[in-house]
C-alpha cells in the first residue's frame, strides 16, 4: 500500500485495530471472570479451599499464557480472591491509543473499573502484536 492509500485508509485501519484490541481484552476478561466467579463461590462456602486453590491458579496460568507475551512472573496469577476483578460489564470510559508503527505495533487499552469498596480504579494495559496476534505486554496501576 503506498503512502497516499495508507493515509486515506487510516480511519478504517484504526477502527479495525481498535476492534481487535477490544476483542482481545474482552476475551481475556471473560475467561478470567469465569474462574473468579468460581473462586468467589468457593471462598464464600466456608469450606477448605486449599485443593481448589492450586487448580484455580493452574487454570488462570493457562489463560495467562494464552494472552500474554511478557514472561515476567510479576504478571502470572498466584492467588484467588472473593472479589472478581475482570467483570467486563463494569468497565467504563474505554479508550484505545496506538503508535501506528508497522514494525512494532503497540496499543494502550485504558478503562475505569470500580473498586469493591467504592471509587474507580484505572485499568491500563499495553498490548503488542506478536506473530500476528495481539498479546498483553504490561499492566499499569
Amino acid at each position: 500500500m503506498n503512502m497516499m492509500q495508507r493515509l486515506q485508509s487510516l480511519p478504517e485501519i484504526h477502527l479495525a485495530a481498535d476492534k481487535a484490541v477490544v476483542q482481545t481484552v474482552h476475551a481475556y476478561f471473560a475467561e478470567l471472570y469465569e474462574t473468579e466467579v468460581r473462586d468467589k463461590s468457593v471462598m464464600e462456602s466456608g469450606e477448605d479451599h486449599s485443593e481448589y486453590l492450586s487448580q484455580s491458579i493452574a487454570e488462570k496460568t493457562v489463560i495467562h499464557r494464552k494472552y500474554w507475551s511478557n514472561p515476567a512472573l510479576f504478571y502470572v496469577p498466584c492467588s484467588i480472591s472473593g472479589a472478581p476483578r475482570h467483570n467486563w460489564s463494569l468497565l467504563s470510559n474505554i479508550e484505545i491509543f496506538r503508535n501506528d508503527d508497522d514494525d512494532n505495533r503497540l496499543f494502550i487499552f485504558s478503562a475505569k473499573y470500580p473498586f469493591p469498596s467504592g471509587g474507580l480504579s484505572n485499568r491500563v494495559y499495553m498490548l503488542r502484536v506478536v506473530d500476528g496476534a495481539l498479546k498483553f505486554e504490561h499492566e499499569f496501576m
